[in-house]
C-alpha cells in the first residue's frame, strides 16, 4: 500500500503543505491544524528540517476505543460522529500527526493534497510495509 513519504533534503521549509492540508480538511489556512508535522530551524550556515507524515502503521486504529478511525483500501477513514474526543489516538500516533482540535481530532486520510502542493517534491507517495 502507498503512503505519504517526506524527503527533508528536498524541503525548503515553506510550509505550503501545512496550509494546503488545513485548507483542504478544515476550510481554513491554519498550519496548527495540518495532519503532518514539518519542523525547521536555522542553524549557522544551514536549514535543519525534520518532517513526519502518516505512515499507516495503524497505531491510531488500535488505540481508538470507538472505531472512529478505520483503514479501508490503504487509507484511513475517520468518523467524527463516533469520536468521543478521548485523544488516545493522538497519544498513540508515533509520528505526531494526529491533531487535537477544539472539538475532536484531525486524522490524515491520505488525501495527498499536501504532496500535490509541495513545490519541491519533498512529499511523495511511496510503497510502505507494515
Amino acid at each position: 500500500m502507498k503512503a505519504l513519504a517526506f524527503n527533508p533534503e528536498k524541503c525548503i521549509g515553506c510550509k505550503l503543505c501545512h496550509l494546503a492540508c488545513s485548507g483542504q480538511n478544515e476550510d481554513q489556512f491554519n498550519p496548527r491544524l495540518a495532519r503532518l508535522n514539518v519542523v525547521y530551524a536555522y542553524a549557522p550556515g544551514e536549514l535543519k528540517i525534520e518532517g513526519h507524515t502518516c505512515n499507516l502503521d495503524m497505531a491510531c486504529i488500535k488505540a481508538c476505543p470507538t472505531g472512529a478511525i478505520q483503514e479501508k483500501n490503504g487509507r484511513l477513514r475517520f468518523d467524527e460522529n463516533l469520536c468521543t474526543d478521548c485523544s488516545l489516538c493522538v497519544t498513540a500516533c508515533p509520528n505526531r500527526v494526529i491533531v487535537k482540535k477544539e472539538r475532536g481530532v484531525g486524522v490524515c486520510v491520505q488525501c495527498f493534497t499536501c504532496a500535490n502542493w509541495c513545490p519541491t517534491g519533498a512529499l511523495t507517495f511511496e510503497e510502505v510495509t507494515n
